[in-house]
């Protein structure tokens, strides 16, 4: 029997873990802090059914959620993955229990989301690398990594959340002018091209009834913010009254459903085999999720997607009688396919602080070609991605700072690229200056927002207010009112953002108590006053 050793064991690094495990196998467990992974029966069709069969219903029949573990080889509940994290922790030689987290913290991922609460023994390790938080959102538990938006703002209110708008089925203008038309659609099918398309480029020439309608319901979300064909019934007023614009996204919304709807009944024809046209098929439903949440698990779309890229890059690799090689254009589809996957994973990796298991590519040099959106919206994911498993090396972690492309004063780069430009300075150097910049890029013209919005926009709110000594008090209320403006918008697409919006509003009032400004109660920008 071989005797226990005297010496120190090394610091286990569940990171470097996970990364060592074969792909596939990364995949099993990548979403299982989030929430409990399903495929709906709409979505367990054709090749989708034959990589998700063992989650096909069980939330539907209250069943917890199982996965099959390779190394074990047996079906395992997903809460078995949750104890393996703690596991590691505890072995490690900085465990220590983690700092004391607020008991009421609500997220924001979702509408249906409700006060979270943190566990306080769910974290072990002194270092930030390592801490991590159960959060107990809409009756299950999620993962909060310590730097996530949340966590690292102070103490939010008490969850608020706004009785969603109802639209009018008696509205015969609606009936008669907003209805499907092939004028309404090929605006649609351009703005998605215009907008989308440049950053996510997974499209072909082939656009079946599947795809399009997709676009349809994606672009839907996106038009009102455009400002195009500003039309004096139906567009958004300029003056920025709220109630106006609301009801024309809430049209939209209604139109938006309606397409998703019609593309879920073509869904199976459109996932039947695990190809090029399936991953594009769960792409634009990863995508459509980013704006309508409910619509789908946009970790679970994406971990699907990764998984058939794995499939295709491995079919491109074997050149035997049955699979055959990719041809060179079905691989720069495929690289870029990897983009939007690598891009769709981090964006919400890094607003709540998970590990991200796509993999980096080779090629090691980060270029920001302003010119190639789509790369540079990669390389700003893959740079946030570094930072994040860097955290706590002040090497890497200055590496990063030196590679950040600059701010993008003058508006050249496309609204989404400028707003993830301006969050990936924010998360590097948390300071006021990101802020006023991310506060800034939000309300800016043509700016699309996607769930995670609100929690970067909370996250510069406050880290605004706590600067308040250093900011001239005419920005101040400028931005502090952009930052409300953003979050009433987004609380009637997702209404808990309704909870960080009563939060900034008290933390203003805590910073006015103790800073005492000379400009208190002074200052107002429509109807803001503080």
């Amino acid at each position: 029997m071989a005797s226990a050793s005297d010496s120190k064991p090394a610091p286990l690094d569940l990171d470097v873990l996970i990364q060592r495990l074969p792909p596939r196998l990364r995949y099993a467990a990548a979403q299982v802090p989030v929430r409990p992974v399903f495929v709906s029966p709409a979505l367990c069709t054709g090749a989708l059914c034959s990589l998700t069969r063992a989650h096909s219903q069980c939330t539907k029949a209250g069943a917890d959620c199982i996965f099959y573990d390779h190394g074990r080889n047996e079906f395992l509940p997903r809460s078995y993955i949750a104890e393996l994290v703690d596991h590691v922790r505890r072995l490690s030689p900085h465990a220590d229990s983690s700092p004391a987290a607020s008991s009421a913290t609500p997220a924001n991922d979702t509408p249906s989301t409700s006060t979270i609460k943190i566990d306080p023994d769910s974290g072990f390790a002194d270092s930030r690398q390592y801490e991590h938080y159960f959060a107990f959102a809409g009756d299950d538990y999620r993962y909060l990594g310590s730097e996530s938006c949340l966590l690292r703002s102070p103490r939010l209110q008490p969850r608020k959340v706004r009785s969603p708008l109802v639209l009018d089925d008696d509205d015969e203008d609606w009936h008669l002018t907003w209805k499907k038309s092939s004028a309404k659609e090929w605006e649609l099918l351009d703005l998605y091209l215009e907008i989308i398309q440049p950053v996510y480029p997974i499209l072909d020439l082939s656009l079946p009834d599947f795809t399009l309608n997709m676009i349809y319901s994606i672009s839907c979300y996106i038009l009102p913010n455009t400002g195009k064909k500003r039309d004096a019934q139906h567009m958004w007023n300029p003056s920025g009254r709220l109630s106006y614009h609301q009801a024309n996204s809430l049209k939209y919304r209604a139109l938006a459903t309606e397409y998703y709807n019609k593309a879920m009944e073509k869904l199976e024809a459109a996932t039947m085999d695990p190809n090029m046209a399936t991953l594009r098929a769960v792409l634009l439903l990863a995508i459509h999720s980013s704006f309508d949440p409910k619509s789908g698990n946009a970790g679970q779309q994406i971990a699907l997607a990764a998984r058939l890229a794995f499939d295709l890059e491995a079919k491109s690799e074997l050149q035997t009688g049955e699979l055959q090689e990719l041809q060179p254009t079905e691989i720069e589809v495929l690289r870029n396919m990897h983009m939007t996957i690598f891009s769709l994973e981090n964006q919400i990796a890094s607003t709540l602080d998970r590990p991200a298991l796509f993999p980096e590519p080779k090629e090691e040099k980060l270029y920001f070609p302003f010119d190639k959106p789509a790369e540079f919206m990669y390389d700003l994911f893959r740079l946030q991605n570094r930072f994040r498993k860097g955290r706590g090396n002040p090497a890497t972690e200055q590496a990063c700072k030196d590679a950040l492309p600059p701010l993008d004063d003058r508006a050249k780069l496309l609204p989404i690229v400028r707003i993830a430009l301006h969050m990936t300075h924010l998360l590097l150097n948390p300071v006021w200056g990101s802020a006023w910049h991310v506060l800034e890029a939000v309300v800016s013209l043509g700016g699309i927002h996607v769930f995670v919005t609100p929690h970067w926009v909370y996250r510069a709110g406050t880290v605004l207010i706590q600067n308040i000594p250093s900011i001239f008090g005419g920005n101040l209320i400028q931005l502090y009112s952009n930052a409300l403006l953003v979050l009433e918008l987004s609380s009637w697409k997702w209404p808990s953002s309704a909870t960080l919006s009563a939060s900034l509003v008290d933390l203003m009032q805590q910073m006015k108590i103790k800073y005492r400004p000379d400009w208190s109660d002074k200052l107002q920008s429509g109807d803001v006053r503080i």
